[in-house]
């Protein structure tokens, strides 16, 4: 299901706009753009096509407001994970930590109009600080019954799930770290999931600045220890 947008003529209108009104606001957009692009290696006016096209998914966006009030944080980076796989079109995606959905809802309504990818998840509901579910929610509640088809979920510890998981998909495209975000936790998913990587395939980290999990791992394996915002972003060696 493609997103229903606006016309490009009038969202391009928009940004013109914007750009003139709140040119602080303007800067920043476009400086969280190139830097997405820059370490995801994509172009920039493919990164903010793809930004540009979600902001205008009238759908989707009014299915999230409705949900929003029963959730009490936020995840800056769900629009570039939405371009992200917009972009580079993956096959196989591994996610650890879902909570209410958000991240997961996103990479969802990126395959859902790229019309092809799954997205595997594993969750252990209520263990992240700040993170844990509204009453009477599940794991995910979130994400639209439209895109669930494309949504493979398992509960449990990542230290018990993920092992096995890497091991049955083979190679994975993109791989999104979100769960418990103690030094220990963020290394043990970093070093099993970056040997399933397929060459040129996507690492990515939530909460980086948390310490210095992500720049001691980076370090170790030859990698650019690039951010965006809090959200880690580093491509694997396309010969490797």
């Amino acid at each position: 299901m493609a997103p229903q947008v606006t016309s490009p003529v009038r969202s391009l209108a928009h940004d013109v706009w914007r750009a003139f009104a709140h040119p602080g606001r303007a800067w920043g957009y476009l400086r969280g753009g190139a830097l997405l692009a820059r370490h995801a290696g994509l172009p920039l006016a493919e990164v903010l096509r793809y930004r540009r096209e979600l902001r205008d998914d009238q759908e989707f966006k009014a299915h999230l407001e409705r949900s929003m009030g029963d959730v009490h944080y936020v995840f800056p980076g769900a629009t570039a994970l939405y371009v992200v796989v917009r972009a580079i079109k993956p096959r196989v995606i591994v996610e650890t930590g879902v909570a209410s959905g958000i991240s997961s809802a996103h990479i969802l309504r990126a395959l859902a109009a790229n019309g092809a990818g799954t997205l595997h998840s594993i969750d252990l509901p209520n263990v992240q600080q700040g993170s844990v579910l509204p009453a009477g929610r599940t794991s995910g509640w979130i994400v639209p019954d439209s895109l669930r088809g494309r949504w493979q979920l398992r509960l449990g510890d990542t230290r018990d799930l993920l092992p096995d998981l890497l091991g049955t998909l083979g190679q994975v495209d993109l791989f999104l770290h979100d769960s418990d975000h103690s030094y220990e936790n963020m290394v043990f998913e970093f070093e099993r999931a970056f040997p399933r990587l397929a060459p040129g395939g996507l690492l990515m980290s939530d909460d980086t600045h948390l310490h210095t999990a992500w720049d001691d791992f980076c370090a170790k394996h030859g990698l650019r220890p690039t951010r965006v915002g809090s959200l880690g972003v580093t491509r694997k060696d396309g010969r490797r």
